[in-house]
């Protein structure tokens, strides 16, 4: 599977997976858990793969890298949409 297809992959299946846990843990239904699980795993590897495409980017100076890396750590949902939408053009 090629690099791009797989952040991008990753970052959907944790947006959705996450979304749909917390409505069913909010109603109440079962295997909200399970959806929970999938989605923070997804999220897990979408956070490791843009960390890594950052930190060995030659684009950018230390400064940026530190503020995306701090970014998603923090913010993972906020940066991760930035990230996608227009960030990676200048990353990668």
């Amino acid at each position: 599977m090629n690099k791009d297809k797989l952040i991008y992959t990753s970052f959907v299946v944790s947006f959705v997976f996450t979304i749909v846990g917390a409505l069913l843990k909010i109603m109440l239904w079962m295997n909200a858990n399970f959806f929970l699980t999938i989605g923070l795993l997804a999220l897990a590897f979408f956070v490791f793969m843009c960390i890594y495409e950052i930190m060995n980017s030659k684009w950018i100076e230390k400064q940026e890298k530190l503020m995306w890396v701090v970014g998603f750590l923090f913010f993972w949902m906020i940066t991760g949409l930035v990230y996608i939408l227009s960030g990676r053009k200048r990353v990668a």
